[in-house]
């Protein structure tokens, strides 16, 4: 089972259909295609770091002496973003304004996307707590990211 945040924009109620649903985990799609999925997760200035990096490690592979640390920065760069990616995300949406709603154990995206709306009407907050984790009760997972790289408190 995957873990989703759920965030709504700055004046926003509990099941807001403007709401957006992040799965918390390892992206396989970061990790090989990494500049499109920041710029999907409308990342810019992570994907703009992500492809310069990406293009120096590209420029240093093709040195006939430093060929595999050039492969090593490249590889090293999808693997941060792939790691860190949700994380950059969440931390770019609650810098924002864009406050967690909640927190789903789901198996899918679908699955959670179901539970938020149907066990939380449109306004009430403690519609939810039977099904759904309130943002202050998580695990302390949820308030450092996985590699302390990308950080962010709640209510800021």
């Amino acid at each position: 089972m995957a873990t989703f945040l759920v965030l709504i924009p700055p004046g926003a109620v509990s099941g807001d259909e403007k709401a957006r649903i992040i799965r918390d985990r390892f992206s396989w799609i970061a990790l090989f295609l990494p500049v499109l999925w920041l710029l999907w997760h409308r990342a810019w200035l992570a994907a703009a770091l992500a492809f310069a990096v990406q293009s120096l490690g590209s420029a240093v592979a093709d040195h006939p002496l430093f060929g595999l640390a050039g492969l090593g920065i490249c590889l090293a760069t999808n693997l941060l973003v792939a790691l860190e990616g949700p994380s950059m995300v969440v931390a770019g949406l609650t810098r924002r304004g864009w406050t967690v709603d909640a927190v789903i154990t789901a198996d899918d995206s679908a699955t959670a996307e179901e539970i938020y709306y149907m066990q939380t009407p449109a306004g009430e907050a403690g519609a939810r707590e039977s099904v759904l984790l309130p943002a202050s009760e998580t695990s302390p997972r949820r308030h450092a990211p996985m590699l302390g790289l990308v950080g962010f408190k709640e209510g800021r």
